[in-house]
């Protein structure tokens, strides 16, 4: 535990902190991990109801096919058979699922033509996985096969329509200029041009979707165990189809979820047709657990797949004059929610540069390939790497050291708060103290006699055509996303123009508080988690906000019916919101107590009354109540009871003018900036193309550190997907729409056996707009990894005038970008 806290007048607000150490701040154990080490954690395959039967589905092995005939009378004639689902039956009964854009229809099962490898055409129900899995073979499906489109590219010609009705495979695309974008190319005194790609990636958890769903014939309602993200912002996506009510559709997500990433925002489908079985078979539980080839081949599950075209223009200088950059996105068959992620980069569009004339362009491509869905960073990744490339690459053509370059186009801490062009606002930060550190670091442990970068090993190593590297950068990592940006990306043109700031609306963080009779505290989330520590953090503010220990305090969660629908975890947002509404919370049910004892116990003014150390007590000392005495004393109580509280966290744009322009528009609303500087040191094998990361300086702030210990985690984890992203991962599709990586043999996740020593140092600016000067940090390490990975790779190469121009940069891809060198 660390620091310490000056003790206030009685009857304020912070009396309870005196002269007491903060667990805020401390690397406090995750109070998680001793059940899931234990293996007490209950994850979906745990639960089991009594009577539960089990789905499988039959997938399509076309990319694109006319359905002409599903027979599944061979099945249906199997003894284990209860159930055998197509369209047909849900067209009569349900409702299709919501697509991300307007004029697209999708329902649970292909109806009429397939469009994606993977896509399920029929859902049949047995006593258990084993016997589904043999009737899935007795189905049969008379395809007619149709050329497919692969090439996102190539689809934007619309020689083969995805979707006929729809008339393109752009299924959306806008231009956004924000300054004077021709006139800075025109004046300028250098314009340079290049294309950049990144491949198709995704989150691959280690606990697949999951779904346990109980259609109650009595309520006519459903109960729904599941592993969603979000599961009170996206309950949309499962009650709609069903054709139901929110409150009749319960969702509840188990405590202990196997990783998401944003990849399980998307698995309404499985929830929708595992509730709509149990329905045809008059309640009984049916459930539904992804495999591992389900879940890399069809899953909803793969991410952004772009291709940049990027210029840039600067003058002999250095000086950044304009930023222009058209992109297309690979959103495979379907535009699903959220789309978002197209339009997320407007948030740190310049990254840590000061850039005022910017065009953003971009187009959604259809294709036949899996959709599109969120992932960490939300397509944030691909625009910092196309970003940083070109960056790079001016510096070559300017011949100086790209680190000057950077230098020389930071913006500034004296311009904190930080307006970007796009109308996002930058809270704090000292960008140029981070290059310098980063670089002092490096310089001063490796590049000296014994170091990774000893001149004298460097040259040695080369001889053995072995290059080694490093580009120190800075990158932003935008945390804290609105609700009420979702609703302007889908309102129209016309009507953006009318909104005002009073049209706004977002979603605040809800949390509960209840005293128990022996005097814990009962806290409740209204959030899903997936492993990112909630019970923690809570715990730890809770802690300190009450005057307890951490033992005495537990976090329960809130289901779909039960709590108020709210944003939830997604885009590093749950350190500032969840903290916001712990204090809130914590200071409402210490000024309860006060009220409590003032009037039914002691007879005298609030303001005669402080909370310490985890109860209430006089002024003059002479009477105290510990917490068990006053949730006792409030127990007779019919009406509202002083000792159970809930709070509301609003969103920090809520209450801020510098956002009114951004809010009122389509703009991306960040407001806090956590940000890196990194300078991974490789080393690039000319002979195999291999690139081996030797070792990972990251310096980084987001802003106050509520556990150091779980933003560290946060750090490392994020640093290895960032890894996997940049040299391993990939979903790659042959020409006639097979998916290629659909075991874990083809889609290569890093090992430890591929994670360099990560050595981190951290600074705290704590942000002036969230209540506890925290930013998020959740996407930190993917976000900023991929891209300094990259620039590493083009300082290790630079005598070879190589660029790491495709993500991810695989030991073929260097060994083709040498051999064509030479």
């Amino acid at each position: 535990m660390s620091g310490a806290e000056s003790p206030t007048e009685p009857g304020t607000e912070t009396d309870t902190h005196v002269e007491r150490e903060s667990f805020v701040g401390s690397g406090l154990e995750r109070v998680e991990d001793h059940r899931i080490l234990t293996g007490e954690a209950e994850y979906i395959h745990d639960i089991e109801p009594e009577n539960t039967v089990h789905m499988a589905l039959v997938r399509s092995v076309h990319p694109h096919a006319h359905v002409e005939d599903v027979d599944t009378s061979a099945a249906e004639d199997h003894p284990d058979c209860l159930l055998a689902l197509t369209v047909d039956t849900l067209k009569e009964e349900y409702e299709p699922m919501p697509c991300g854009l307007k004029g697209f229809e999708e329902w649970s099962l292909a109806d009429d033509k397939v469009r994606f490898v993977g896509e399920p055409v029929v859902a049949v129900v047995a006593k258990d996985r084993y016997a589904a899995e043999d009737i899935v073979d007795l189905v049969d499906i008379e395809y007619d096969q149709l050329d497919p489109v692969v090439d996102p590219l190539d689809a934007r010609e619309d020689e083969t329509l995805v979707h006929e009705h729809f008339g393109s495979n752009v299924a959306d695309s806008e231009t956004l200029d924000f300054g004077d974008v021709e006139g800075a190319f025109e004046e300028a005194d250098n314009v340079i041009e290049r294309e950049y790609s990144w491949g198709r990636i995704s989150g691959v958890p280690l606990e697949t979707a999951g779904v346990v769903a109980t259609y109650d014939p009595d309520h006519d309602a459903f109960d729904i165990d599941c592993n969603i993200q979000l599961h009170t912002l996206v309950d949309d996506t499962i009650y709609e189809p069903l054709g139901y009510p929110p409150e009749k559709v319960n969702l509840e997500v188990p405590p202990d979820v196997g990783g998401s990433f944003g990849t399980k925002i998307a698995i309404h489908r499985y929830c929708t047709l595992a509730a709509m079985a149990s329905q045809q078979l008059d309640g009984r539980p049916v459930k539904f657990v992804e495999d591992r080839i389900e879940n890399l081949q069809g899953g909803d599950m793969h991410s952004s797949d772009r291709d940049y075209r990027v210029r840039l223009a600067y003058d002999d200088d250095g000086t950044i004059r304009g930023l222009d950059t058209w992109f297309v996105d690979d959103f495979g068959a379907f535009p699903h929610y959220p789309v978002n992620q197209a339009l997320k980069p407007l948030s740190v569009v310049t990254n840590a540069y000061d850039i005022e004339n910017v065009r953003y362009d971009y187009e959604i491509a259809l294709t036949n390939k899996t959709a599109q869905t969120a992932y960490r960073g939300f397509g944030v990744p691909p625009h910092l790497h196309a970003l940083e490339m070109v960056v790079d690459e001016a510096a070559r053509e300017l011949g100086v050291e790209a680190t000057d370059l950077r230098r020389l186009n930071l913006i500034q801490p004296d311009d904190m708060p930080f307006r970007l062009p796009t109308h996002n606002i930058y809270d704090s930060g000292d960008f140029p103290a981070a290059l310098d550190r980063i670089e002092e670091i490096v310089e001063e442990r490796e590049v000296c006699e014994g170091g990774l970068l000893d001149p004298d090993v460097v040259e040695q190593k080369r001889e053995e055509g072995k290059y080694r590297g490093y580009s120190p950068t800075v990158h932003i990592e935008p945390g804290v996303s609105g609700s009420d940006w979702t609703d302007r990306q889908r309102t129209d043109k016309d009507a953006l123009e009318a909104r005002d700031r009073e049209d706004v609306s977002e979603l605040p963080e809800h949390f509960r508080i209840e005293l128990m009779e022996d005097g814990t505290v009962q806290s409740y989330l209204a959030t899903d988690t997936s492993g990112q520590g909630h019970q923690t953090l809570v715990t730890q503010l809770l802690a300190d906000g009450l005057g307890v220990l951490p033992s005495d305090i537990e976090v329960g969660y809130l289901d779909s019916v039960t709590a108020p629908t709210e944003y939830g975890t997604a885009a590093s947002r749950m350190a500032v919101m969840l903290s916001g509404a712990t204090e809130g919370a914590a200071q409402k049910l210490r000024e309860n107590c006060r009220k409590l004892a003032a009037q039914r116990e002691f007879g005298c003014d609030v303001d005669d009354v402080v909370y310490r150390d985890g109860g209430v007590e006089r002024a003059d000392g002479s009477e105290r109540l510990t917490l068990a005495e006053l949730a006792e004393l409030d127990s007779g109580q019919k009406n509202e009871r002083l000792t159970r509280v809930s709070y509301d966290y609003e969103h920090p744009t809520t209450s801020l003018p510098e956002f009114d322009e951004a809010l009122t528009r389509k703009f991306p609303v960040y407001p806090t900036a956590a940000f890196a500087a990194n300078a991974p040191i490789v080393e690039v094998d000319t002979d195999t193309g291999e690139v081996d990361i030797l070792k990972f300086y990251s310096l980084r702030d987001c802003g106050t550190r509520l556990n150091p210990t779980i933003v560290d985690g946060q750090a490392h984890g994020g640093l290895a997907q960032g890894l996997g992203a940049a040299l391993m991962e990939e979903f790659e599709y042959d020409d006639e729409g097979q998916p290629q990586a659909i075991t874990m043999f083809e889609y290569l996740l890093p090992s430890t056996k591929n994670m360099p020593d990560v050595e981190l140092e951290h600074s705290e600016t704590p942000s002036p707009f969230t209540a506890t000067g925290a930013k998020g940090t959740g996407e930190g390490g993917m976000i900023d990894g991929p891209a300094a990975i990259a620039s590493s790779i083009n300082a290790a190469l630079a005598d070879q005038g190589i660029v790491a121009d495709q993500i991810p940069m695989t030991p073929h891809r260097v060994r083709k970008r040498l051999r064509d060198g030479e």
